[in-house]
């Protein structure tokens, strides 16, 4: 009897599979050709829009500092506050946007293994850590030719110019596309309160309440104010904010699903 059992366990074991492992790495190839699938759904001409922006500031900054005159250096410091502050927080607000809504297979996504939240993560920081490698790029070329962000500018300080209202306007971006169902919407939506920040920057000033949530707090003149910090500390805040809104509305995937129709 028992003979025949183990003939039996013999017979069976080569049907026995082995547990496939949780983690895999996957080769560089299909990373690179991971990388460029998401681009393509994220509009890569904003991408490319976005390296042009970059571009093209630097090279107005060059001009101004080799053929402004006295008031060449200054001019290129108030570009440069644009370009790091506002023009980043603009440019994230548009490809915000555009990470979930809209993508024709947002169905077929959320069965997936990865699921609608690791999709949505690997966008995202794929989004933040492109942005973060050109606006790098210009901070190091920028003070590398004598440009000033503030009087007493430190690592956190140039950080925080940059982070806040990038955090700040992903996050909003995001959460107008949800609320709408529409990229597009979702964008020009994200837009309106930095738009606000831009041009009622005199008229809001005499405010005091205000002042924390000046999206551009740097480039509209505030960088050497005594509350800088605090409005930094609450652009933050609201950021967090929104992302705990976006959260709860990514739990309702009738409501995504309704973008599709």
């Amino acid at each position: 009897m028992q003979t025949s059992e183990k003939s039996a366990s013999r017979s069976t074991s080569p049907l026995q599979y082995e547990p496939i492992p949780a983690q895999q790495h996957m080769p560089l190839r299909e990373i690179t050709l991971w990388i460029f699938y998401h681009l393509r759904l994220l509009n890569w001409w904003l991408f490319l829009l976005m390296l042009l922006g970059f571009l093209g500031a630097g090279g107005l900054v060059w001009l101004q500092l080799h053929t402004g005159g006295s008031q060449g250096l200054s001019r290129a410091a108030e570009l440069s506050r644009f370009v790091m502050e506002p023009g980043a927080g603009l440019l994230v607000g548009m490809l915000a946007g555009s990470l979930l809504v809209g993508d024709p297979l947002l169905e077929v996504m959320m069965a997936t293994r990865a699921g609608m939240y690791g999709v949505l993560t690997w966008r995202y920081l794929l989004t933040f850590f492109m942005l973060l490698l050109c606006s790098a790029a210009y901070l190091a070329w920028s003070l590398g030719n004598g440009i000033s962000y503030a009087r007493q500018q430190s690592p956190l300080f140039l950080l925080l110019v940059w982070l806040a209202p990038v955090l700040v306007m992903s996050m909003l971006g995001l959460f107008s596309s949800l609320a709408t169902r529409n990229a597009a919407l979702g964008m020009v939506i994200a837009a309106v309160p930095l738009a606000g920040s831009l041009f009622l920057y005199e008229k809001l000033l005499s405010i005091q309440a205000t002042h924390p949530f000046f999206l551009s707090y740097t480039y509209s003149g505030g960088q050497d104010a005594s509350d800088w910090w605090t409005n930094r500390l609450a652009l933050l805040g609201v950021a967090l904010v929104f992302a705990i809104w976006n959260w709860w509305l990514l739990h309702h995937e009738e409501r995504l699903l309704g973008s599709l129709q």
